[in-house]
């Protein structure tokens, strides 16, 4: 007959008990997180195999602590960063012994609540959501209570920590470089204010415009969907005072401009200069390719999947820090050939 083995399982508990490291921090080592100390991170994952800690979603299932399940909420499969960030977090999952439920809100308040709490029901191991701009209050009373990360968007009123992109590096980054080039009149498209990752956005751009003396008033905000940036844009470049230079606030708000401007018979750079965000692989491929804001998709992914089920062991917390500094990850600006230098008038 069987037994089950009376060995003790090693917990994130006991490695930080052992290391005098808080729970985060360990967790966070584990991760690989980058902020992180080299030192630390080969200490923590030194005393992991000697004591043989190892995290499994199927063993620690049988345990009866949950399902063998992650969730990953998001707003949009179409859109190129989430459905890579998906990719990365199943194939993560996989690795670990868990499995993946995706849902796909669309930014509907209703769906997301609706589908956390068959998550919740259906005991996942963890949450990892891209909160809408307006959660119902049900939503953010069952997240209080579960395992769960933010991704890329942060509301501050959940106790979980964030996994974001430094928006406003990335954005700044982009407008600095069309200043460089001489541009003076740059018209920024991104989404709402009502999303954290919209205002870090929006502050790069006017931060350096400012900096520079530059109207940074000249702003089209709305939803982050193709349709919004194709009216936006036609309506920037249909005045007789056009801009001569475009900054894009997501991957699908760059793909609605490119639609305008093909719609006016617009060419750029020639006629105007432009600067994506996010970077699929047609981004490259088009004309002279387009520069554009690289977004850490594999790094992210893969960090906040191990963050999430590093953490399947720790207690759940109620209180305290209602807002934990998110963790950000750079961005990097890829030059192609959407932007052209000015001549010095």
């Amino acid at each position: 007959m069987d037994t089950v083995s009376s060995k003790p399982v090693v917990t994130i508990r006991d490695l930080a008990g052992t290391l005098g490291l808080s729970h985060s921090t360990v967790s966070r080592a584990l991760a690989d997180h980058p902020k992180i100390k080299a030192e630390t991170k080969l200490r923590v994952r030194a005393l992991a195999r000697e004591l043989g800690y190892v995290p499994n979603g199927s063993a620690q299932s049988m345990r009866g602590q949950h399902g063998p399940t992650i969730g990953l909420i998001i707003p949009d499969i179409q859109n190129d960063f989430y459905a890579s960030i998906a990719k990365t977090v199943a194939d993560a999952a996989a690795a670990r012994g868990f499995q993946l439920t995706l849902s796909v809100t669309e930014d509907n308040p209703e769906r997301e609540m609706d589908d956390l709490r068959a998550l919740i029901v259906a005991r996942a191991a963890g949450i990892i959501i891209t909160p809408t701009a307006s959660p119902k209050a049900q939503t953010l009373e069952l997240l209080a209570g579960a395992n769960a990360v933010q991704l890329v968007r942060q509301d501050e009123r959940l106790p979980h920590e964030a996994v974001v992109i430094d928006d406003y590096l990335g954005v700044s980054a982009a407008t600095r470089h069309l200043v460089t080039y001489g541009h003076r009149d740059i018209a920024y498209v991104g989404t709402g204010t009502d999303l954290s990752c919209g205002r870090d956005r929006l502050a790069g751009f006017r931060a350096v415009m400012i900096e520079h003396g530059l109207n940074p008033d000249r702003v089209a905000l709305g939803q982050p969907r193709p349709e919004f940036s194709h009216h936006a844009v036609h309506g920037l470049m249909s005045g007789s005072q056009r801009p001569t230079a475009l900054v894009m606030g997501s991957s699908s708000l760059t793909i609605g401009a490119l639609k305008a401007l093909r719609s006016l018979n617009l060419q750029w750079p020639e006629d105007v200069s432009i600067v994506g965000y996010g970077d699929p692989v047609w981004f490259e491929l088009m004309g002279s390719g387009l520069t554009t804001v690289r977004l850490p998709v594999q790094e992210m992914g893969a960090y906040v999947t191990s963050l999430l089920l590093a953490r399947t062991e720790l207690p759940r917390v109620t209180g305290g820090d209602a807002c934990p500094q998110p963790s950000r990850f750079a961005p990097s600006l890829v030059l192609r050939g959407s932007a052209r230098i000015l001549a010095a008038g």
